[in-house]
């Protein structure tokens, strides 16, 4: 006779874990131990739909996949999920809240957006989405209550087909922004948006001195020369996803175009050679109007944002590439060291060239100033 199976075997002398209900299916898991698939499987083959939808809301890592997927047998069988009782409290007492908050890398108008939110074990995430503009202040707030997958979906959806993921940040920090954001308002004099009321509970207590920046606590330092050394290859950087969408203003882009226009004589054919250094003379010229000392400033604040991502993703060595273009970015002038010679900087104007030429089919459209009309003769 064979001997029988140990999973089965242990199933059959624990009755009470097949037939446990919502209320108790995560301790039943939590003494199945290892054998915690094999329960979900009894409760599935028996149609405990009521323990399944338990696990597959509140459980964690592989008991909650393997409910998710229970959940989807019985659908399929035809028998009904229950819904799922919200749990508030336990003998009186309230489960503690923790709180969570992640960053998005800015996108290439400088907005981002910062996500606070609050759970209990026993309950759905409780966030505040406050979409920001360093310059402008808080642009969009939104709020709700969601699930674990819920909260995913929803960065997903912000990030559509890219490489970058929200950033994992304190929440002192995280408030400290978005109450830096809120004083925009009162110097500006605009109206705070909608929404802001809702939020306010995990938005507070903001902390009374401003925390450090997550990217500076990291230890990722620099010389002077080794910071020259690297800043030569910066251009590169813009290959990465925190970069690629960064473009100048369309302002400055039509800037530099009236620029160049005024080295072409009306009527006449420029030539190729002198067309492509007047051409690299303007970007530098456009850079270094571009990128004035608040500008600069702000670029920084920004990039520390987005090397949190190039940290998280890529590794030390990579965000040392970013440490270096903001070290010289910082020590940047307009008579000594410009902004243009900072590759990281010229490549804004020469990404924006290289859009406009694919447009053009290799060529830019560039306005000419009109010739003055001949002078009357007596």
């Amino acid at each position: 006779m064979s001997k029988p199976d140990d999973t089965t075997s242990s199933l059959e002398l624990e009755a009470s874990w097949v037939e446990a209900d919502s209320s108790a299916a995560l301790d039943v898991l939590a003494s199945a131990g290892a054998r915690a698939s094999a329960v979900i499987e009894a409760w599935v083959e028996r149609g405990n739909a009521a323990a399944v939808a338990a696990v597959a809301e509140r459980g964690q890592g592989a008991p909650r996949k393997a409910a998710r997927r229970g959940l989807n047998v019985l659908k399929a069988r035809g028998i009904s999920i229950p819904e799922q009782p919200r749990i508030s409290s336990v003998g009186g007492a309230r489960a503690p809240e923790t709180f969570e908050a992640w960053i998005t890398p800015p996108d290439s108008g400088g907005s981002a957006l910062v996500v606070i939110a609050a759970r209990s074990p026993t309950s759905r995430y409780r966030a505040a989405f406050v979409f920001f503009h360093e310059g402008a202040g808080i642009l969009r707030v939104e709020t709700g209550e969601l699930s674990q997958s819920q909260l995913r979906e929803t960065f997903g959806r912000i990030l559509p087909g890219s490489q970058q993921r929200p950033i994992r940040v304190p929440v002192d920090w995280a408030r400290m922004r978005v109450a830096t954001a809120r004083a925009r308002h009162a110097k500006l004099g605009t109206p705070e948006p909608l929404g802001l009321g809702a939020a306010q509970p995990l938005l507070e207590p903001v902390p009374a001195e401003p925390p450090a920046h997550p990217f500076d606590e990291e230890g990722l330092e620099l010389s002077d020369e080794d910071a020259q050394d690297l800043v030569k290859a910066s251009a590169k950087l813009h290959e990465l996803p925190e970069f690629r969408p960064w473009f100048p203003a369309r302002e400055a882009v039509d800037e530099l175009l009236s620029k160049l226009g005024e080295h072409i004589e009306p009527g006449t054919e420029p030539d190729p050679q002198k067309a492509a250094q007047n051409l690299q003379e303007e970007i530098r010229a456009a850079t270094d109007r571009y990128f004035s000392p608040q500008r600069r400033s702000e670029l920084i604040v920004a990039m520390k944002d987005a090397a949190l991502g190039v940290l998280q993703r890529d590794g030390e060595v990579r965000a040392l590439e970013v440490v270096a273009a903001m070290k010289v970015i910082e020590k940047a002038g307009l008579i000594t060291d410009p902004p243009h010679e900072v590759p990281f900087l010229r490549a804004f104007f020469d990404k924006a060239v290289a859009v406009l030429l694919a447009q053009g089919g290799g060529s830019l459209r560039v306005p000419v100033p009109a010739r003055p009309a001949p002078a009357s003769e007596p």
